[in-house]
């Protein structure tokens, strides 16, 4: 990243509320079969010429504009990546996004196409916590699964979030590493209670974004049925 780039908001690179974005490609792996299933993008968000990290459960605060902007520049990113060998692509994207139109039918631009769009992505929704609205959750979900291959809910860890509706008809539920604690036994500990918080919805269990391979064996004890590790790839720049 350079100091002349341009940035997501349109405001000079220097200027503190400037915002820029990188996305890593990262495998999905099942956990049981031991092979990748999906790839997924990952954000990362800096603010200003210091560039402060936002992460993705720090996104409520930022306005409905830069939200956009950030999810404009992954749907950019997913429609530069080439197919790999047919896996669905998980592709980040904001509530507040996916619940206007202009939002949803973004998506078909990533990947070619309404078909297309239908059978390999699959949106993760980054913003979900307990102050959503379960009805306007189901409503939501709903209308990305006319347009995508499916709907995922990223959650914070178990303490601070509740599980979605049954009937948001989700195809399964995410938790960041970057949400976990630092010292690996507290870490696994909130692996086991996430798992616990969410224990008879069905779907897919996803632990993301793991900081190294010992957590892939922590979070298959755990009951998690899929795990992908941080920066398994080269990430790449978003101006």
């Amino acid at each position: 990243m350079t100091a002349a780039m341009e940035s997501l908001n349109g405001l000079p690179a220097e200027d503190p509320r400037a915002l820029h974005a990188e996305f890593a490609v990262e495998q999905v792996v099942h956990l049981g079969r031991q092979s990748v299933v999906a790839l997924r993008l990952e954000p990362s968000v800096r603010q200003g010429p210091a560039a402060h990290p936002v992460p993705a459960r720090s996104f409520a605060r930022l306005s409905d504009e830069e939200v956009e902007a950030i999810d404009r520049a992954a749907v950019a990113f997913a429609a530069d990546l080439p197919e790999s060998g047919g896996l669905p692509l998980i592709l980040p994207q904001s509530f507040r996004s996916m619940a206007g139109r202009k939002g949803r039918n973004a998506l078909a631009l990533a990947v070619g196409g309404a078909e297309a769009a239908r059978k390999r992505l699959i949106v993760e929704l980054l913003d979900i916590d307990r102050g959503t609205p379960a009805g306007r959750l189901t409503e939501v979900a709903g209308l990305i699964n006319a347009v995508a291959r499916g709907v995922l809910v990223r959650l914070p860890p178990a303490r601070t979030s509740g599980p979605p509706p049954r009937e948001a008809r989700l195809q399964g539920l995410t938790l960041d590493g970057d949400d976990l604690p630092a010292d690996d036994s507290e870490a696994a500990s909130a692996l086991l209670e996430f798992v616990e918080s969410i224990r008879g919805l069905p779907g897919l269990r996803i632990a993301q974004g793991l900081p190294d391979e010992g957590y892939l064996a922590v979070a298959e004890v755990a009951g998690f049925t899929h795990a992908g590790l941080r920066g398994q790839a080269a990430r790449a720049q978003a101006a």
